[in-house]
């Protein structure tokens, strides 16, 4: 019987969070809102609040929290259209980080807060690991060419720029802190007030029926490419190949280096947009993830409810 309602719990939040990530990103992107990814992780750390509330009384729940996030991830991997990987990565890596936090500190307020800001340090962190993966070492060192050939000339020094790096994660980390303890105060009541959880699910809605899926031909391979052409992804390379440029002596194997992210992005973008994990999810109902795949299979039955 615990058990069951530990996965009434988890496919119930895994369903809403990944129903509300639709709805508020597709307002949040429509509306062209800067920061859209911070606010989002901050919305994905306040669900889990809530859910980490709710299941606190049940025995095993310690990864509770965590589960709705990859819940939510394999439920974005069944999406028909958009990028896939980056954002299941994000998803599931948060609940990571959060779920530390809460065993570490308890399902408290501290504990709470302790978990919101562990997971608001993950935005931050994926950005550069992925570019990272794109470009290696050479990325950083072409930033810190950048910087020596351009920003001095604009009164910007190093510590300027540490200063306002530091003071946005601050900022996201009090921004945290303050969401844990409204849904510690919230913890009886509906999820958002003024009845916005329905308002987003109707967004989520209205952005699926609208799907470019549903009258998409391009090919997966090719919108890859455009992919490639996004401009941050074109200014890392531009700003990679200069730094290659003008620090290397021979300029025979920069066409080759830099078929190296070109490559390694194609790579990501195409798996970004097929990558599918529904035909796993019967496969682990009968091993020893039985309890997540059933609560993946609530979670899409409460979804296919609405939809």
């Amino acid at each position: 019987m615990e058990e069951n309602i530990k996965i009434e719990i988890i496919g119930r939040y895994g369903a809403t969070l990944s129903l509300i990530e639709v709805g508020l990103g597709s307002l949040l992107h429509g509306l062209q809102f800067p920061f859209t990814g911070i606010i989002m992780s901050l919305n994905q750390g306040y669900i889990l609040c809530r859910a980490a509330l709710a299941g606190r009384e049940l025995p095993k729940s310690e990864w509770t929290t965590y589960s709705i996030s990859n819940i939510a991830a394999v439920l974005k991997s069944l999406s028909p259209a958009g990028k896939k990987l980056g954002p299941m990565v994000s998803l599931s890596m948060q609940g990571l980080f959060f779920n530390i936090g809460t065993i570490a500190l308890g399902t408290n307020p501290l504990g709470l807060c302790f978990a919101m800001a562990l997971s608001s340090l993950w935005t931050f962190i994926q950005p550069l690991i992925t570019y990272y993966l794109f470009f290696g070492e050479k990325f950083f060192s072409s930033a810190e060419f950048l910087y020596d050939k351009t920003l001095p000339y604009h009164g910007l020094k190093p510590e300027s720029l540490i200063w306002i790096f530091a003071l946005l994660v601050v900022t996201k980390m009090f921004v945290s802190c303050a969401l844990a303890l409204i849904a510690w105060q919230r913890k009886d009541k509906s999820l958002y007030v003024n009845n916005y959880e329905e308002k987003f699910v109707k967004l989520a809605l209205e952005k699926m029926n609208n799907s470019p899926a549903k009258n998409q031909t391009d090919h997966p391979a090719l919108l890859a490419i455009k992919d490639l052409l996004r401009p941050f992804f074109l200014f890392s390379l531009g700003m990679t190949g200069t730094f290659l440029y003008f620090s290397e002596s021979d300029h025979s194997n920069l066409g080759w280096y830099l078929m190296r992210p070109i490559a390694i992005g194609f790579i990501f973008f195409y798996f970004s947009r097929t990558m599918t994990l529904d035909r796993w999810l019967i496969k682990m109902e009968s091993g020893k993830f039985r309890s997540f795949s059933l609560s993946c299979q609530t979670a899409l039955a409460k979804i296919r409810t609405i939809v």
